[in-house]
């Protein structure tokens, strides 16, 4: 059973678990708020730089184990009950999602600075304070002391944010401009799989779906919980028997390459392809299905033992 801890000074306090091994853990849904989030999808995007950041220094396993995917059961406001993603993280998942955070909000930089302390004080054995005697001359100027570190401790907090926030308004920009959308195709060639491939993946993934114009072309669209990460660009086409017809390109922004990217190493296909491909023995070819099911961009005589797609998610 995972119950709410006793509330504490925190609003991060009030809202900890502690599951029946006494372990701490927090709900992603309950933190959003207290780290200044109004949208899921700036959630997730938070949460998979914090696992990716977690995987590269404990290893992937580490990175699930601290921010673990699962499901939160909420009221409707019919008085029904559903289940929505969510995500179970440790004290230190919560943590580097905080350290992945936008430095410029000032709930991010106020849960940095819970987190920061809570990990230093659970990873530094328990040492009974010593209570200053503010009776005496020593015992005054000892608890002024611990003021002036504490404040020493949020000034440099304060500068780091300072220093930050120019990098972090580069990156807002960078993800904003347009002129830094990308065709499917150079998105493909930048992850280093095939485009045909890359379009099924994010078909069979939920991320785009196939549309028709009216004079039969076939083009992609992403669903609407992805419109920050996908573009479609309009171009009118005149056709002299249905007369004008509007033809759309599907862009991939910024922040659609890294998502792609990220349900790519989810799903197990980009490390495969940024692997050196296997090389076919002397004389030997390649199946067609084992050429179609391959992520990655192959050279001729090549066969990759890549897994396909994954079946879609319903």
């Amino acid at each position: 059973m995972n119950l709410p801890a006793h509330a504490e000074a925190s609003p991060f306090d009030s809202i900890r678990h502690i599951d029946d091994e006494g372990v701490e853990n927090w709900s992603a849904r309950d933190l959003m708020a207290h780290f200044g989030y109004a949208r899921w999808t700036e959630v997730r995007d938070g949460i998979a730089r914090a696992r990716v950041a977690i995987a590269n220094t404990m290893g992937e396993a580490a990175g699930q184990n601290h921010i673990e995917a699962g499901l939160k059961m909420v009221a409707l406001g019919s008085g029904a009950r559903r289940e929505i993603p969510d995500f179970r993280l440790t004290r230190y998942g919560a943590y580097m999602w905080a350290m992945n955070g936008d430095p410029r909000k000032p709930e991010i930089a106020a849960a940095q600075t819970y987190f920061a302390v809570k990990t230093r004080e659970a990873e530094t054995p328990p040492v009974a304070p010593a209570v200053a005697d503010l009776s005496s001359p020593a015992g005054v100027l000892a608890l002024a002391e611990q003021y002036v570190d504490t404040a020493r401790t949020l000034v440099a907090q304060t500068e780091r944010v300072k220093e930050l926030e120019p990098k972090a308004a580069a990156h807002d920009a960078y993800l904003a401009a347009h002129d830094s959308d990308r065709l499917v195709r150079e998105t493909a060639k930048l992850l280093g799989v095939r485009e045909s491939w890359l379009r099924g993946f994010l078909v069979d993934d939920g991320l785009i779906f196939p549309r028709y114009a009216p004079c039969g072309t076939r083009f992609y669209d992403a669903y609407a919980q992805y419109r920050a990460h996908f573009r479609p660009t309009e171009t009118v086409i005149s056709h002299n028997s249905t007369g004008p017809c509007a033809h759309y390109t599907l862009r991939v922004t910024p922040r659609g390459v890294e998502l792609i990217r990220q349900r790519l190493i989810r799903a197990g296909h980009l490390t495969t392809a940024a692997r050196a491909e296997a090389v076919a023995p002397s004389g030997a070819t390649c199946s067609a299905t084992s050429r179609r099911r391959s992520p990655a961009v192959g050279r001729p005589g090549e066969c990759s033992a890549a897994p396909s797609r994954p079946r879609p998610k319903r």
